[in-house]
């Protein structure tokens, strides 16, 4: 009976740890631009003065809150990756909000959390595959505004 119990634990923890979530190994090389920085954020405020709508001014603009809410001007290293990409990998905003991405540029790396997203990927006209706030941004040794090519980013929750 204890060598039935001791097997029926082994199977039990060997389950337990396939179940939870691992770093992803494979590393999507995309374009980088910024976002929520000092320029952007009066960008819109700027655009609000003049009597445009919200949804105008993010056309020329960032408001510095994130979809779920979040103030992504802090200093704190945050991103934000089209739906494509979030829905994929967890299937609702409330689950992808806050998950942990790892950057990489030539030889720096950061840990970033997701804290907004972009369009759709068929929408984007920039080329953009990922946004950095200015947390992100000054930890990959770049200062907004840029659009910067070959930056990696992969799961790690």
């Amino acid at each position: 009976m204890a060598g039935m119990a001791r097997i029926l634990i082994s199977t039990l923890m060997v389950l337990s740890a396939a179940s939870v979530a691992k770093a992803d190994t494979e590393v999507n090389v995309v374009t980088a631009s910024s976002f929520a920085d000092p320029a952007d954020v009066l960008a819109y405020k700027e655009c609000l003065k003049s009597g445009k709508n919200a949804k105008q001014c993010l056309a020329v603009g960032d408001n510095g809150i994130g979809l779920w809410g979040d103030d992504t001007t802090v200093a704190k290293p945050l991103c934000a990756l089209p739906p494509d990409d979030w829905l994929t990998k967890w299937k609702k905003g409330s689950i992808a909000r806050g998950k942990k991405i790892e950057l990489s540029l030539n030889d720096k790396k950061v840990i970033c959390e997701l804290r907004d997203t972009m369009p759709a990927k068929a929408k984007i006209t920039n080329g953009a595959g990922i946004d950095l706030n200015p947390g992100a941004a000054k930890a990959l040794g770049l200062k907004p505004p840029f659009m910067q090519p070959n930056v990696g980013w992969r799961w790690v929750d």
